[in-house]
């Protein structure tokens, strides 16, 4: 990034900065849950166009360099497994849809949907990709999303849960990643703490509508009807 470039974008972010302190910084209303919706709702559709441009631009430069997997991650800042989901994604929206079948298969994710008369739990995140989402992880090899689920959880804020049902599954629109939903609750007690810090800055628990509003409106359909049936009544 050149000085001219480097310069306004630390102005975009000291505007924004300035713009959630502002916000923050308002008497609890309806007019601050709307700034906060919008808020976060701009800062969603930022990230949907900064992800676009740089997964096209992570292909032309493998395309141009024909560098590794792992040295284009390295320097785009992403793992080599991320890496390969987005060049793989990008080819085949531009019509290459050949791929090596000796490439590993992306490890699925489980995300624990976990409610209690506190609400459900959510963590911000350290790199805000994306900022707040519920708690999940990779499922490890031989585990049943179940045990990933109460393994994640304990380890990310020391709350000991019981898995329900799946509630849903899909390819994340934008990670590319397969994810399964899982309801959960707590089996004694609902205090929780950060556990992983490299990962998480705050864990708490939040109203249906906040945890909607902290995630700028993306809540998977499933699991905002099940955070209705179990939560809203």
């Amino acid at each position: 990034m050149d000085t001219t470039r480097a310069a306004r974008a630390d102005a975009a972010l000291t505007e924004l900065r300035q713009v959630l302190a502002d916000v923050a910084a308002m008497n609890g209303s309806p007019a601050k849950t709307e700034a906060i919706r919008e808020l976060a709702e701009a800062i969603q559709e930022l990230y949907r166009v900064a992800s676009e441009v740089r997964r096209a631009e992570m292909l032309r430069i493998q395309e141009a360099e024909k560098l590794s997997l792992a040295k284009l991650a390295e320097r785009v800042g992403i793992s080599k497994a991320r890496a390969d989901q987005i060049i793989k994604a990008e080819r085949k929206k531009g019509g290459d849809v050949t791929e090596p079948s000796t490439l590993p298969e992306p490890v699925p994710v489980v995300v624990a949907v976990v409610t209690s008369r506190a609400g459900v739990l959510v963590g911000r995140r350290n790199d805000g990709r994306p900022p707040w989402a519920f708690i999940g992880g990779e499922i490890e090899p031989g585990e049943s999303p179940a045990d990933a689920a109460v393994r994640e959880v304990k380890e990310e804020t020391g709350l000991r849960i019981r898995a329900g049902g799946i509630i849903g599954r899909r390819v994340h629109p934008v990670t590319n990643r397969s994810m399964v939903y899982m309801a959960a609750r707590p089996v004694r007690g609902t205090e929780v703490f950060v556990g992983d810090e490299d990962e998480l800055a705050e864990v708490r628990w939040v109203a249906p509508a906040e945890a909607d509003s902290l995630m700028g409106g993306g809540i998977y359909e499933p699991v905002r009807e099940h955070l209705r049936q179990a939560l809203e009544r």
